[in-house]
């Protein structure tokens, strides 16, 4: 149930048996949960620390006229905000069947009093911290379809950093409403963006699956750095390493090339 936090720990900091035993039997309550479920109560965000173990969640607010933003994706392995005293409108939602762990505050205190996986966990934050930021940059630096492209990027990545990329191909339940919702865009040019990407045959996204057919190209269009990134574990198949060395040869070579 806690494999994908395991893992993405184990990539980061050396885990001792005891330390990987911890992990695997995080105590707290289970909760089978289907898309547009909201796993946590006003009162929980003070008794216990979320943790998606199974499916895709995100964390958004809706705005006075309506409109949903989403500020973040949480995948397998990531934990929620829910620190005693954070904002509680800043609310959690399921979108696609899966599962969460409410992980009570005393058991993460026991995982916090371990040296590894404090570091692990701090090191999470902080990079949480980082695609936070880059997300405003992408909002507000970007054409419709570079946006589009640079997050394709980036969740490739992360789900990559949990075992569960394969070959440029990836589960991605979200619809095109979640995508606008989380680039500040319209449906409507969300819908105009998708369709660029792919008449170029830089990606697929359908069936509840990502494919990245271009990477190299992606890349350049996104003008994507994984520098924010660079802490996560970005090893991927020896065909990801030969194309992020070309892509890096080419944007050192000549200017991004664009759409």
């Amino acid at each position: 149930m806690t494999s994908a936090l395991l893992s993405k720990l184990q990539r980061w900091a050396y885990l001792s048996d005891e330390d990987a035993r911890l992990i695997k039997t995080l105590p707290g309550e289970h909760l089978t949960l289907a898309r547009g479920d909201h796993p946590l109560t006003r009162a929980d965000h003070e008794e216990c620390s979320l943790l998606v173990t199974e499916g895709w969640a995100a964390e958004y607010k809706d705005t006075p006229s309506g409109r949903r933003v989403i500020v973040a994706f949480l995948l397998p392995g990531d934990f929620a905000m829910t620190t005693p005293g954070h904002d509680t409108s800043l609310r959690t939602v399921m979108l696609s069947p899966g599962s969460v762990l409410l992980v009570p505050r005393a058991s993460m205190r026991q995982l916090l009093a371990r040296d590894p996986i404090r570091r692990g966990l701090e090191w999470a934050a902080a990079i949480r911290e980082s695609v936070m930021a880059e997300w405003l940059v992408n909002i507000a630096s970007r054409k419709a379809h570079a946006r589009l492209a640079h997050l394709l990027c980036e969740l490739s990545i992360r789900m990559n950093s949990i075992d569960l990329l394969d070959h440029d191909v990836c589960d991605m339940p979200l619809t095109q409403i979640d995508l606008a919702n989380a680039l500040a865009m319209t449906n409507v040019h969300l819908n105009v963006a998708l369709q660029r990407l792919r008449a170029a045959k830089l990606v697929d996204v359908s069936a509840r699956h990502l494919t990245i057919l271009c990477r190299p190209q992606l890349e350049a269009i996104a003008e994507f750095d994984d520098e924010y990134l660079l802490r996560w574990p970005t090893e991927l198949p020896d065909r990801r390493q030969a194309n992020m060395r070309w892509a890096d040869s080419e944007r050192r070579s000549r200017p991004p090339r664009h759409l």
